[in-house]
């Protein structure tokens, strides 16, 4: 009893201490995750006070994941889900631009696209298609819109018309929403248009080519030159708003591990094949397979004309009936084929057929075909339906009671066909007009069976990793002993709009987990959905600036190369400036050859010089006939030349063709809408709060 009371005495303290540990907890866990504990409610993403609802992406997201399975489409649903959040993203800020440019359509406008004699496009094939349906001869925006508006008049029910009444709507929407980006394009391109100095130019680049003698030293001969920290700051400098973040970025590594059958696998595999061949040589049909469901059988009677795998074909020809054999061996992919039986049958027969809405429209017709009617003079349309002398095959899935009376018909004689095809009611007359002669049939059975890893396999793969991720908990150690261990840390960013890890298939919950983790932090092993892979990732940096700063990894390694080039050549045209006062003197002086090139100025590349040298392009095109220039420093060499001709070739000039060239070149179309429309402002993106968490091994 004592120990109770004490227990009691105590417990107002107990539950105090237990809320400032659950406290401590809950903050510990906001303050390392950098991120709010309670979430975004159910805004996905927001940028520029535009804001992405998760019923409006949901819907998109269910919309276009209907449209790729309709059209047989393959699509990574990580990639889809932050494409998706990028477009409505996109069309809540050009709302935006809209209202405050004041950017409308009248209902004059709309009236116009939706029931013109040119439906805009966005309505065309809705308005096309519906007309077609009416049976209006062209289509018509103004026909559809009555048939909306009166169905009864076009034959339709209510419900009909407003099905058409909700169509209508939505692609009233589009087309509203289409006119206005053709207008706020128009106007935003205005601001990107080629002037009369820009066209100029575009001219000239391309019709002036200048012919020079010239010298190189490469950079490497100032070998003990180096740069500091200063300098690679300096080049990144120059070029700050290439390095603009949209959003936090992290830079991570990570190690994948393939999950891949073992020499052990593949060795019992191949025992389970051969022995599986010789059951199938030694029973009948493909019962030396059924018992085991790595199998997979596929079973078809086919003509010979029919088989186009080579291989298969070759095996049919020759093999005896019952004869199985081992088609190919690709990877960890087996395929055997089975002869099950081989027969001469007809493949196929001309025939003309009616087919009737019900038998008892038969007999009638019958006395017309056998009166000369042809087949087709008898459709209706729509309870009659008839052709003339198809050809068409008896083999696959063609119904077997209709291709054995069709086998046995007489040759030119009529005759009626009743019967029940999968589950449907079928009546016709049917007239047999040539038979092809009998060829050989084959009753294959096609089987394929494929190695995979076996569980001792993942257990072993996941266990080695587990046991590195234990020995390697940091960052550093992480990168520096990935090797040894016989993996290959792989650098990559992410951030919370990148769908994957470096492009790793369904790996979009270890970019939550990158996200959400602190710098130096190693992750557990995580596994795909489809069992293809381990994956385990190390967070080495965190940048949350309004810049990718000139020491992430990503960006560093060019900027030292671009400031290490920058200083070498300098040196060097310092070392060799003044040295001669000829091309030949030069040229002994940098223990080079005397070369000649001609320098088009629309080209990015001068021969034998390199690529993006503009540099020397500007030193050569400001330079006069004869007089002797350099050394100039370019990006892999410094370089001393003379002109030695100059010529102007080419079409006349013409402003509105070098002005289309120039917008091609430099116009609207290099921008993207998101560049344009979010400006410095930064996107907040919260999808990875609703995208569960990697599988964990």
């Amino acid at each position: 009893m004592a120990t109770l009371e004490k227990i009691r005495s105590k417990s107002v303290l107990l539950f105090v201490i237990i809320i400032v540990a659950l406290l401590a907890f809950i903050l510990g866990d906001f303050l390392t995750s950098g991120r709010t504990y309670f979430g975004s409610g159910t805004t996905v993403a927001e940028a520029a006070g535009a804001q992405v609802d998760y019923t409006a992406y949901q819907n998109r997201l269910s919309q276009l994941s209907e449209q790729y399975q309709a059209q047989g489409r393959q699509f990574d649903n990580d990639r889809m889900s932050q494409n998706v959040i990028q477009e409505l993203l996109v069309e809540q800020l050009l709302e935006k631009e809209y209202d405050r440019l004041g950017i409308t359509v009248t209902d004059a406008e709309l009236t116009t696209a939706m029931t013109g004699d040119m439906p805009h496009p966005a309505a065309a094939r809705f308005i096309s298609a519906l007309s077609q349906q009416l049976g209006l001869p062209a289509p018509s925006g103004t026909a559809v819109y009555d048939a909306m508006a009166n169905p009864a008049k076009y034959g339709l029910t209510p419900e009909i018309g407003n099905q058409i009444k909700s169509a209508w709507a939505a692609t009233e929407a589009d087309v509203e929403a289409a006119l206005k980006n053709e207008k706020f394009n128009r106007l935003v391109a205005g601001l990107f248009t080629a002037n009369k100095l820009d066209a100029r130019s575009i001219y000239d680049d391309g019709a002036n080519s200048r012919s020079i003698a010239y010298t190189t030293k490469s950079l490497s001969a100032a070998s003990d030159v180096d740069v500091t920290d200063d300098d690679i700051r300096a080049a990144w400098q120059q070029a700050k708003e290439s390095y603009r973040l949209g959003e936090e970025n992290r830079a991570v590594e990570y190690v994948l591990v393939s999950i891949e059958p073992s020499q052990a696998d593949r060795l019992a595999g191949q025992k389970e094949v051969e022995d599986a061949l010789l059951a199938l040589n030694s029973q009948p049909g493909t019962d030396g397979v059924s018992a085991s469901t790595r199998f997979l059988v596929n079973r078809v009677e086919v003509p010979a004309s029919q088989i186009t795998d080579r291989s298969l074909k070759a095996f049919a020809d020759t093999a005896a009936a019952g004869t199985a054999a081992i088609l190919s061996h690709v990877n960890d992919k087996y395929t055997i084929a089975k002869l099950i039986d081989k027969h001469n049958d007809i493949d196929s027969i001309q025939v003309s057929y009616l087919m009737a809405q019900t038998p008892e429209m038969l007999d009638s017709a019958l006395a017309a075909v056998r009166g000369g009617a042809s087949m087709a003079s008898l459709s209706d349309g729509s309870t009659l339906q008839g052709i003339d002398s198809t050809w068409t095959s008896l083999g696959g899935g063609f119904p077997e009671s209709l291709a054995a009376r069709l086998t046995n018909a007489t040759v030119g004689e009529a005759f009626i066909f009743t019967d029940s095809i999968q589950g449907q009611s079928a009546a016709g007359i049917y007239r047999v007009e040539r038979r092809h002669a009998p060829v050989p049939f084959y009753d294959l059975a096609v089987i394929e069976y494929t190695i995979d890893p076996s569980n001792e396999t993942i257990a072993q793969l996941s266990g080695d990793l587990n046991t590195f991720l234990a020995a390697n908990s940091s960052a550093d150690d992480f990168s520096a002993h990935a090797a040894e261990n016989g993996y290959t840390a792989v650098p990559a960013m992410v951030s919370a709009s990148t769908p994957l890890v470096g492009n790793v298939a369904d790996s979009r919950g270890a970019v939550k987990w990158a996200m959400d983790a602190r710098k130096g932090q190693v992750s557990p092993s995580f596994q795909d959905n489809k069992q293809t892979y381990l994956m385990a990732v190390a967070v080495k940096d965190i940048y949350d600036g309004d810049y990718l700063p000139h020491t992430a990894a990503p960006v560093n390694p060019a900027l030292r190369q671009q400031a290490l080039a920058k200083k070498r050549g300098e040196a060097l045209v310092e070392r060799y400036a003044g040295k001669a006062s000829d091309i030949a003197g030069y040229a002994a002086a940098m223990e080079s050859k005397v070369d000649t090139v001609s320098v088009v100025f629309s080209q990015a590349m001068i021969p034998g010089i390199g690529f993006n040298e503009s540099a020397i392009q500007g030193a050569v095109a400001g330079a006069e006939k004869g007089a002797v220039v350099g050394p100039v420093a370019g990006n892999n060499a410094v370089i001393v030349f003379q002109v030695l001709d100059a010529k102007t070739e080419g079409r006349p000039y013409n402003f509105e063709e070098y002005a289309a060239r120039f917008n091609q070149a430099l116009g609207i179309n290099h921008f993207t809408p998101m560049s344009l429309l979010l400006g410095k402002e930064k996107i907040e993106n919260h999808s990875l709060n609703f995208v569960q968490s990697a599988v964990q091994q």
